[in-house]
């Protein structure tokens, strides 16, 4: 067992001075007062704050590495045809990729590593704690699966100069034909095993959640339209132009929104509607947002930066920790896990020497199931 002590702890929405007791990689007591005994590794946490570790639910970390250089070392989009259900980010992840590294080293703890957005549907995604050197043994088992989809200009783009498809219309077209081929794939009672057709059938039993990347308003309803009509599970990933229309918002007020990276340019044939403005308007409209790097695109360790921007909207910063800690945990079915430092949840915390939303600031230690695997120190 291992007792941190005097820890200045954010804790059902508040900070307080308490003391956390770690057994087997997770909170056994977190409470003030708790008195060691000789079985017990005693860290002292005075003059430190412990934060959830912070969840990133939108990458592509280890499949597209930062430091491999070009071909080498990305493995993120399966670009021989449009439609790839059944290719798995997992078996293209590099453990040793320096971009998981750097997140630990930054308090992110967990992240979900997705395919690429060049394919209509892109294959599955896998949820990973940011230490380990044994791809497999840093995987975090999620109640459902996550299927990754792709909607707007980026598959448009790819697949317009194979003359595959060139316009919102075939891609709505494609998703529509092959959830119909599931469908029957589903109702035949011999069948030659297709896995392809295995995932999107568990996308229409609802055991999988597709996790769709989107901009434009316009792809954004085509998406409600299309998982309406088959009942699937879902999120609605970047979606940028979200907060341009509240009516819309307002009726995808139950789907889980994942904004991000916001600070980036906006001005590009898709992103042209990105602003900070956009956290504000929807965290008004009552949606439970998380936030995402799309590392690395910007590199998990620079993940925070957007935290602080956020900041000055001025909004409850309760909020907008949770956009970092337990909503992405919901998102990916883990929310009774990690995402908060609750009795029970896994001892997994990023500890600073100041407030978080100070630029000064710094991650002294990540720790993963109460053990120490980076920090800035």
């Amino acid at each position: 067992m291992i007792l941190f002590k005097n820890g200045k702890c954010w804790y059902e929405g508040e900070f307080k001075k308490l003391d956390i007791l770690v057994q087997d990689g997770r909170i056994k007591e977190i409470a003030s007062g708790i008195n060691p005994d000789e079985t017990m590794e005693q860290i002292d946490m005075d003059q430190k704050t412990i934060y959830p570790g912070f969840i990133d639910p939108h990458t592509h970390v280890g499949v597209f590495e930062e430091k491999a250089g070009g071909f080498a070392g990305n493995d993120v989009n399966e670009t021989s045809s449009p439609v790839t259900a059944g290719v798995r980010a997992l078996d293209g992840l590099n453990p040793l990729d320096p971009g998981i590294m750097e997140a630990r080293n930054a308090g992110y703890t967990t992240v979900c590593v997705l395919p690429g957005s060049a394919n209509v549907i892109g294959g599955e995604g896998v949820v990973i704690k940011t230490a380990g050197t044994v791809a497999d043994e840093m995987v975090v088992k999620t109640p459902k699966k996550i299927v990754k989809m792709a909607f707007g200009r980026n598959p448009q783009w790819h697949w317009g100069g194979r003359k595959t498809l060139y316009t919102r219309l075939q891609v709505a077209a494609l998703v529509r034909d092959n959830l119909n081929k599931a469908k029957d794939y589903m109702n035949k009672e011999e069948k030659e095993y297709d896995y392809n057709m295995e995932v999107l059938s568990g996308l229409l039993k609802k055991e999988s959640v597709a996790r769709v990347h989107v901009a434009n308003l316009e792809d954004i309803e085509t998406i409600k339209r299309i998982m309406e009509e088959y009942d699937i599970l879902y999120t609605l990933d970047h979606a940028t132009a979200l907060h341009t229309d509240k009516e819309v918002a307002e009726s995808l007020k139950d789907v889980p929104v994942i904004l991000g990276p916001l600070n980036v340019a906006g001005k590009s044939y898709q992103t042209y509607d990105l602003t900070f403005k956009s956290v504000q308007i929807l965290n008004e409209l009552g949606f439970k947002l998380s936030m995402m790097t799309d590392a690395p695109v910007i590199p998990l360790n620079y993940g925070i930066i957007q935290m602080w921007l956020i900041d000055k909207l001025r909004m409850d910063r309760k909020n907008i920790l949770d956009m970092f800690t337990i909503n992405p945990a919901k998102v990916l079915g883990l929310e009774d896990e990690i995402g908060s430092l609750e009795k029970g949840k896994y001892a997994d915390f990023a500890v600073t020497d100041g407030d978080i939303f100070d630029v000064n600031t710094s991650i002294r230690d990540t720790y993963i199931a109460g053990v120490s695997v980076g920090g800035e120190s």
